[in-house]
């Protein structure tokens, strides 16, 4: 009865054992595998993250080139701007010669065509007493009246005639060039259109209009 007993627990051991096993084995595998995806490797990101930088670069070189190159055309438009005005200003000098060499030789007829209207034209007495009050003070102004006097002074309707003479026989030349530049850089010169200036042995003799030589020629 011993014997038979161990040898009941023995194949009840036995069938414990093998139970599991065999249902392990019989089992089937339903659950799906899980699809492993490597994760993206650090070193592969940093490369790829690199790719703007490194086109970039080589897109830069082009980029200084075209800009060294905007700068140089930048430069010759300025160089050819400098050479054009640089003509411009020669051909207006040159054009401006003749015109100048014309009033220098026409001034003694200028003056003796101010001077003849001066004496015909009628007085503006209104326009007339107000510049010749100026025209009075201009020695003084000017600091000038210690080597120059008025001979005589006055205006009409469109001309004034003004004549200077020297204070004494020590006045040179360079002092006839300064009355001539203050009476030319005087405010009031800005009202007349036409001067004309005649020095003589005896002193220097001016003309003002305020119109043109051909108004005049069409007035008088």
């Amino acid at each position: 009865m011993d014997n038979l007993g161990q040898k009941v627990c023995w194949m009840l051991l036995g069938a414990a054992i093998a139970a599991p096993l065999t249902w392990w084995a019989a089992t089937p595998i339903s659950a799906p595998l899980t699809e492993y995806v490597e994760p993206d490797s650090p070193r592969i990101q940093q490369t790829s993250s690199s790719l703007p930088d490194t086109l970039s670069y080589r897109e830069s070189p082009d980029n200084a080139q075209d800009k060294a190159e905007l700068i140089a055309l930048q430069q010759q438009v300025q160089q050819l701007q400098g050479e054009l005005a640089q003509a411009q200003a020669r051909v207006d000098s040159v054009s401006e010669s003749p015109t100048q060499h014309q009033q220098t030789a026409s001034s003694s007829n200028i003056n003796r065509q101010l001077a003849d209207i001066f004496r015909t034209e009628a007085r503006d007495p209104v326009w007339a007493g107000e510049l010749e009050l100026q025209l009075g003070d201009f020695l003084y102004t000017s600091d000038l009246s210690t080597y120059f006097a008025y001979a005589s002074y006055g205006c009409k309707r469109h001309v004034c005639q003004l004549s200077f003479v020297p204070r004494s026989q020590d006045v040179d030349a360079m002092q006839w060039q300064r009355l001539n530049d203050s009476l030319f850089n005087s405010p009031w010169i800005t009202h007349f259109k036409v001067s004309s200036a005649q020095q003589t042995a005896q002193g220097m003799q001016v003309h003002l209009s305020t119109k043109s030589i051909r108004q005049l020629n069409t007035e008088y």
